[in-house]
């Protein structure tokens, strides 16, 4: 839950909502602009146009010198200051107005509107008018379009900020809450992946679709959970069930042992049948051991000890173990004062290094660096990459036709310990052989 922003479906939600809001906002303001910019163009217009009407029948009724009179009369009565006239002879020599000279490169045509810049630089649109005589009016006023546009488009720049801003803060938020809540999410079930099958995902009692998910979420860890019991229990019963009549056959035979002087061969038969008798006895006291530790039932040893030296105990105890095997058992431990159940250390150093020796081949190292992390290594074959996901499962083992000793309790055990330190078991093949390497966090 904490990767790249980049990558986040929060971070590019809260980056694509803006921007579309920002769009929606922009496609439902320029109709709305283009239709005021048409409004005001058209009552510009429609005041141009009345104003040269008046002044056309100025001209039809008193001639050129009353249309003079009647310009002159506007333009020094300034009844609207963005009014402007014009009206030229045949030569363009200007005969009244406010304009100086006729705009340069606009064509004189009849009832032909144009848009030029007045003397002030202000944009001007006008419509021009052919008069008897050769003589030409220009009737203008200076477009109100432009102050608009300017006005207008620091309205829309601001309002479109404000609202990208708006929908930042409401997509972050809200990305950040949901976020928040998915974190929660994600760390419960990371601690039910780790064993604590009792724990559930919070429910919420707004009863949204992740609260509803997180229900049936909960309804298969409860289903995993009885399950997963069942069978703990199972196993349980079994091994206590069956321990018992082996001890008793075992108490048996140890009677035979003790007769005067019994036969070489049932003498054989008999110490091979209690060697294989105590094999399973060991096999079910693991499982026992197994079961208490996944089940939370363990207690912790009275006498705990730092990490360097439970290793350091187990590998002086199985240096000469290895040794009398023909291996050598080559140990680097740095300092590393995590406290540690001694009883379990050592079991699952004894597991990690009885595995090596069993499975393995080659010289066994055993490092402890001073960031807690704890790896044994051989030097064998190692096992297939497939197959090392499965490491650590009850009854697995890597032999698929099961002839090598052990019954795959061992590394089961292991990563049973490591999950009650807190720790977690990673193995990868070392090239050659295969590294079991503990890391606490």
């Amino acid at each position: 839950m904490t990767g790249p922003l980049p990558r986040s479906a929060f971070f590019r939600f809260a980056v694509a909502l803006p921007l579309l809001i920002g769009g929606l906002v922009a496609l439902l303001m320029w109709p709305i602009y283009r239709e005021a910019v048409g409004h005001i163009r058209d009552e510009a217009r429609a005041a141009i146009e009345r104003d040269g009407w008046d002044l056309e029948v100025e001209f039809h009724e008193h001639g050129l010198a009353g249309l003079v009179a009647r310009i002159d009369e506007r333009v020094q009565r300034e009844l609207d200051p963005g009014d402007l006239y014009l009206l030229v002879d045949h030569a363009g020599r200007p005969l009244a107005g406010n304009l100086g000279s006729w705009p340069v490169a606009t064509d004189a045509l009849d009832r032909a509107w144009v848009e030029f810049r007045s003397g002030d630089g202000h944009v001007a649109e006008g419509q021009i008018y052919r008069l008897f005589g050769g003589r030409t009016l220009l009737v203008a006023r200076r477009s109100p379009l432009a102050s608009f546009d300017r006005h207008l488009g620091v309205q829309l720049a601001w309002t479109s900020l404000a609202v990208l801003a708006l929908a930042a803060l409401a997509a972050a938020w809200f990305s950040w809450r949901l976020r928040r809540r998915l974190r929660a999410l994600a760390a419960d079930a990371d601690a039910i992946r780790a064993g604590d099958l009792g724990r559930r995902l919070p429910v919420a009692a707004g009863g949204d679709e992740i609260d509803e998910l997180a229900t049936r979420f909960n309804d298969v860890f409860a289903d995993l959970q009885r399950l997963i019991d069942g069978m703990r229990e199972l196993s349980s019963q079994l091994a206590h069930d069956l321990r018992r009549p082996l001890q008793a056959a075992r108490q048996r035979l140890e009677g035979l042992l003790a007769n005067p002087q019994p036969d070489a061969r049932v003498r054989s038969a008999v110490e091979t049948s209690l060697a294989d008798i105590d094999q399973l006895l060991s096999i079910f006291a693991a499982l026992l051991r197994l079961a208490r530790l996944q089940a939370g039932a363990y207690e912790r040893s009275a006498e705990p000890l730092t990490l360097d030296r439970v290793v350091g105990d187990a590998v002086e105890t199985y240096a000469p173990v290895v040794q009398a095997a023909g291996r050598r058992l080559r140990a680097r431990i740095g300092a590393c004062s995590v406290p540690v159940d001694r009883h379990l250390l050592f079991q699952l150093l004894q597991n990690l290094i009885e595995n090596a020796l069993n499975h393995g081949a080659g010289d066994i190292e055993v490092e402890l660096s001073d960031e807690a992390r704890l790896s044994v290594r051989d030097h064998g074959a190692g096992v297939p990459d497939d197959l090392l996901a499965r490491l650590g499962e009850r009854f697995f083992r890597g032999d698929p036709a099961r002839s090598s000793p052990g019954a795959g309790i061992g590394l089961a055990l292991v990563r049973a310990i490591a999950v009650h330190h807190g720790a977690r078991v990673e193995f990868a093949q070392a090239d050659p052989g295969l590294r079991a390497t503990i890391v606490w966090p």
